[in-house]
């Protein structure tokens, strides 16, 4: 199993336990941002997905004070795969 194979097998399994907590459930915006990027992990597209979950729960945490414990794990496994600004989609300064 190579690297990224692991990685995304440690990202899927992450989103599988936060589809598990009923906050989750709750909130429409949760559940559709793991419900695209578990697709586009089942789709062999790694490094998009976890760019795009880092991004979207940075941007959840703002708007809320307080989240489920298990988002903390979930960001934690999105990190591997968002090192560098073409991952995160930052913009660099740079034309």
């Amino acid at each position: 199993m190579t690297t990224e194979q692991q990685q995304t097998a440690t990202l899927m399994q992450a989103i599988k336990a936060a589809f598990q907590d009923p906050q989750i459930k709750g909130d429409a915006e949760l559940r559709a941002l793991l419900v695209k990027n578990s697709q586009r992990l089942t789709d062999g597209h790694y490094h998009e997905a976890a760019a795009d979950l880092n991004q979207g729960l940075r941007y959840w945490g703002m708007a809320h004070l307080y989240g489920p414990k298990v988002l903390n794990d979930l960001y934690q496994a999105t990190i591997d795969g968002t090192r560098g600004r073409a991952y995160q989609r930052q913009p660099t300064g740079f034309k």
